[in-house]
């Protein structure tokens, strides 16, 4: 029997609007009342300029891959790159040195970003949802190594996961500054002084960080559901 969807595509009709990335970034985009996405990027290894070109162009190319499988160019184009690159600052900073600037960069950047273009006022421009404003990228040595030295170029896929970078969650907090927390009888290895199972970041495979995994983060709901703690990569396949 022919599958017939209950919400199609605007973009690919033959498909359910929520198989859809390009779809998903739309309708976040819409609801929060933005016009623009995309996580920010912190650079925290300055060894190579050729290497983080390369980076760059390998993250590029699967974006576009991506979104031209979902016929979504036109969401592709609404793309902010950010980066943030100044090695006297961040030249291998730690990742609560970055999730602190970024909590205070999200904390304005969404009005400056998001205000209309044709510069009416309407109603205030609110952060939402956004994955730009709650999420971030780093991309330290051993980050940028994955993905330039251990993954295949493209166009070839990256199956095994080899490479990755961190994804950042601005809102964790330490389990004993938080009230809400319970207590977990289980126990980790340290990450960065880490004990809990959720150290605040993860590692992402980096050709679907932009796509997969920014369309599934509208608040945090997605990253209860993918987390994976560390030295584990998100996403399939799956470890036993």
């Amino acid at each position: 029997m022919e599958y017939r969807p209950q919400s199609p595509s605007r973009r690919q009709p033959q498909s359910d609007w929520y198989f859809n990335e390009a779809d998903v970034i739309e309708r976040q985009m819409q609801a929060d009342g933005h016009r623009t996405w995309g996580y920010v990027i912190y650079r925290t290894t300055y060894s190579s300029d050729d290497n983080w070109a390369e980076f760059l162009r390998r993250l590029r190319f699967h974006m576009e891959d991506t979104f031209d499988s979902y016929n979504g160019r036109d969401i592709l184009e609404l793309f902010t790159l950010t980066v943030f690159s100044d090695s006297s600052l961040f030249d291998g900073a730690d990742t609560p040195t970055i999730r602190a600037h970024f909590r205070q960069w999200a904390e304005n950047a969404f009005r400056a970003e998001q205000q209309p273009q044709d510069g009416s006022s309407g109603e205030e421009v609110r952060m939402g949802l956004s994955p730009r404003y709650q999420f971030c990228v780093q991309v330290d040595a051993a980050a940028l190594h994955s993905v330039v030295h251990d993954a295949p170029a493209p166009p070839a896929i990256d199956l095994t996961k080899n490479g990755w970078v961190k994804l950042i969650n601005k809102s964790w907090i330490p389990r004993e500054e938080d009230p809400r927390a319970r207590p977990d009888p289980n126990a980790y290895e340290p990450i960065e002084g880490v004990t809990e199972r959720d150290v605040g970041w993860m590692k992402c495979p980096y050709q679907s960080v932009m796509t997969e995994y920014y369309s599934g983060n509208e608040g945090l709901n997605g990253w209860r559901t993918e987390y994976c703690r560390p030295p584990k990569v998100a996403g399939p396949p799956y470890d036993e």
